[in-house]
């Protein structure tokens, strides 16, 4: 197949890539600034509009959006980004009878959290739901996703690696890490099906945790001893939170904190079928790789 994968050069998008031309695709990498022969230039803060998308679409067989941004700014507002550009997208993949679609979203945004990350991704996923049934749709929906060069996944080994850890009101937030790895194969599996059933899945990993229990589980994964813990007052957490909204180069603001506290796991059946085996579990993410 050839497919379009827009946020090619993010962490989600390279792995994906890979995964695609390893499994012998024909992978059109959509990117700000292209550097390869098959690159081709996208920018979702100007490619507003169906018509801008229509020739990016010429022989194309799959799109996939997985173009994110967790903190909203002038040069990466959310809404054009998460909502109007990925509809823009899609209407001009129904309008070139682009027959599948894959949409990278993200756990959470059926919770009721109104904060415009969840927000601005549900207009996307709407649309996908309404498209002709000809037209397939497969929806992402993945919890906190674990890479070998992922920057979360970095700083979760850098934080497990300390002898110390300090831990956010005690390190209870839920959460049920999904590897990169299982999220490619996903994809792979169902563009691989000749008449796949459009879906929407939740993407997360074998087992839930805390974030105690992750940074635990990767330390040990890492040789180390048992760790110190110390908990954060809750209250200085939301103040250090107040503090991120006004650092937009910060990843945690009041609104990631709302959604970390609501927590972020799911039900991996629909997932284990989609992959026909259950996903991998944050247990052995770092030991295995």
């Amino acid at each position: 197949m050839k497919i379009l994968i827009n946020g090619a050069s993010g962490f989600v998008g390279r792995h994906v890539t890979a995964a695609l031309r390893t499994a012998g695709h024909t992978v059109i990498r959509g990117i700000r600034k292209p550097s390869q022969t098959e690159d081709i230039a996208v920018d979702y803060c100007k490619d507003t509009t169906a018509e801008a998308w229509l020739p990016k679409l010429a022989g194309i067989d799959v799109v996939i959006n997985a173009v994110g941004v967790l903190r909203d700014s002038a040069n990466q507002p959310m809404n054009l980004l998460l909502e109007q550009t990925p509809l823009a997208l899609f209407s001009a993949c129904k309008e070139a009878s682009v027959k599948r679609i894959v949409q990278v979203s993200a756990l959470g945004i059926d919770s009721g959290i109104e904060t415009p990350y969840f927000q601005t991704r549900r207009a996307p996923e709407a649309f996908l739901n309404a498209l002709p049934e000809d037209m397939r749709f497969l929806i992402l929906r993945p919890s906190v996703i674990y890479g070998e060069d992922g920057a979360s996944a970095k700083l979760f080994r850098l934080l497990a690696g300390l002898p110390l850890h300090t831990l956010a009101a005690g390190g209870k937030q839920r959460l049920q890490p999904v590897h990169i790895d299982d999220i490619c194969e996903a994809i792979i599996r169902w563009l691989a099906d000749p008449d796949p059933q459009s879906q929407t899945v939740t993407c997360v990993g074998q087992e839930a945790t805390d974030m105690r229990g992750m940074l635990d589980s990767y330390r040990q994964q890492l040789g180390h001893p048992n760790a110190l813990h110390i908990s954060i007052p809750g209250l200085l957490v939301g103040l250090t939170a107040r503090i991120g909204d006004f650092i937009s180069a910060s990843p945690f603001c009041s609104d990631t904190l709302k959604m970390l506290n609501a927590g972020n796991t799911g039900d991996s059946g629909g997932f284990t079928q989609l992959l026909g085996r259950p996903p991998r579990s944050y247990r052995t993410f770092i030991s295995e790789d």
